[in-house]
């Protein structure tokens, strides 16, 4: 192994002006954190599960001691040597039980901050749960450390584009930083971040405005890239200076995926949930393919499920996060499905997830039992009629509704053409009920997801 920081873009201020000192204290703690986490990693695998086994422990028996309901959970047992096999799946009931029952384990003077979360609400009520102030340094601590893994380009721009409610005429507003790169910023050089909140942008001025600045890494939902494809093609990205997109929140199109690869842009997933942070994060080889964070959890994946389409076979995925204090994450349902392997092709020697097509909620359920991908592309729907928005929700086993607001009343010819392109994706066998709606009722969520499963 080589050490060597001059592909770096080191600031020519990056280290110390006192005496005896290499690099100040902030960025000197988080780059030691760095190499802590991508020690843990990539390193020797019997050190990293023995290191795993006891932050296991460790967790445990502060969440018996904390906690009543822990307590029981876990029972009589020895925590020492405890398999995680020997406990109680968690499911979204049992942590709301929990939160609302006994609120945070952690107490406000035992941690720097300690702050109150919740989830979107895409797939139902918003669930609350707790976090300290180690958790938020983790999860930036984390990010930065995939780009040191891949050998990123530090200097490139980051984009961000979120879903919001945003006050602006033009449907998106705009902020701007001059680093990415948090805590380390005074150590590393990097390109501009931008974050842009959207709701119904005017997608001329957000296509002059994404030509600003080189986007470098585009960070948002796959809908986001549908909705500026529906004005220009996957080439605009390219001239715009996007070097990698990085999706969130959403399954990411397999077509989308090789659209944009055929004008130069690679796209890299990362697997994660609100409540836990980072999962896994794709490999740079083989696409849909995730190496598990194992510096933040320990992951099984349970039971057997019917997935249309996939090579091998897929079952419930349970997340243990090891730092989960405040509010303990242990053999947590997130309401996924995937596969889990030992390792993977490109030679990484830690677990890896695969066939991971969304939440449940965002897979489409068949009579039969099984379940299949649904990717309806915002560019489909704008074929056959001007749409501002778009929602797909399968109400029952044999019904999809489809919800499309716009400023022309539908024809029926058109509405029958939107049910044929729903049917064409959901196979044979539902009904489909188009409705024309001033605006869709997006409910508690703030992720807009093309399509939910309500069944």
């Amino acid at each position: 192994m080589r050490l060597d920081f001059s592909s770096l873009p080191l600031k020519n201020r990056a280290f110390s002006d006192k005496p005896m000192n290499f690099i100040d204290k902030v960025p000197k703690e988080y780059l030691s954190a760095v190499i802590d986490l991508a020690a843990i990693e990539t390193g020797n695998r019997a050190a990293r599960e023995h290191w795993q086994q006891n932050q296991l422990q460790n967790l445990l028996a502060y969440a018996a001691q904390r906690s009543p309901i822990w307590r029981a959970r876990i029972g009589a047992r020895r925590i020492r040597g405890i398999r995680l096999g020997d406990l109680p799946v968690q499911t979204r009931e049992d942590l709301i039980a929990q939160v609302e029952k006994e609120g945070s384990l952690a107490r406000p003077n035992e941690t720097a901050q300690l702050a109150e979360h919740s989830t979107s609400g895409s797939t139902g009520v918003p669930v609350r749960f707790f976090l300290t102030q180690r958790n938020s340094n983790y999860n930036i601590v984390r990010s930065i450390t995939q780009f040191f893994l891949e050998g990123r380009d530090f200097a490139l721009n980051r984009t961000r584009a979120k879903s919001n409610v945003v006050r602006d005429a033009k449907g998106f507003s705009v902020r701007k930083t001059d680093s990415w790169m948090g805590p380390l910023e005074g150590f590393l050089r990097s390109g501009v971040n931008k974050n842009i909140d959207y709701f119904s942008p005017d997608l001329d001025a957000l296509c002059r405005e994404l030509e600003n600045d080189p986007i470098g890494y585009l960070v948002g939902q796959p809908r986001f890239l549908e909705i500026v494809l529906q004005h220009v093609g996957p080439e605009f990205f390219r001239r715009a200076g996007t070097a990698m997109l990085i999706p969130t929140a959403e399954a990411f199109d397999p077509q989308l995926r090789r659209d944009f690869l055929s004008v130069g842009i690679p796209a890299r997933g990362n697997y994660s949930s609100e409540e836990v942070g980072l999962i896994a994060s794709e490999c740079e080889s083989f696409a849909d393919h995730f190496h598990v964070a194992t510096s933040n959890v320990l992951v099984e994946v349970a039971g057997r499920e019917k997935l249309t389409g996939a090579a091998k076979p897929v079952g419930r995925i349970l997340v243990t996060a090891l730092h989960s204090y405040a509010t303990p994450f242990i053999r947590y349902d997130v309401g996924d499905i995937g596969t889990l392997e030992e390792s993977c092709g490109c030679g990484h020697d830690g677990p890896v997830l695969s066939n991971i097509f969304g939440r449940e909620k965002s897979l489409l359920k068949h009579p039969d039992g099984s379940v299949s991908q649904f990717y309806p592309r915002g560019k489909d729907f704008m074929a056959i009629a001007p749409v501002k928005e778009y929602r797909v929700r399968q109400t029952s086993l044999k019904n999809i509704v489809l919800e499309v607001s716009g400023r022309q009343p539908l024809s029926s010819e058109q509405i029958e053409r939107f049910a044929a392109l729903v049917r064409l994706h959901a196979g044979a066998g539902f009904d489909v009920e188009v409705r024309q709606v001033d605006s869709v009722d997006w409910g508690h969520s703030v992720k807009r997801l093309g399509f939910s499963c309500e069944v």
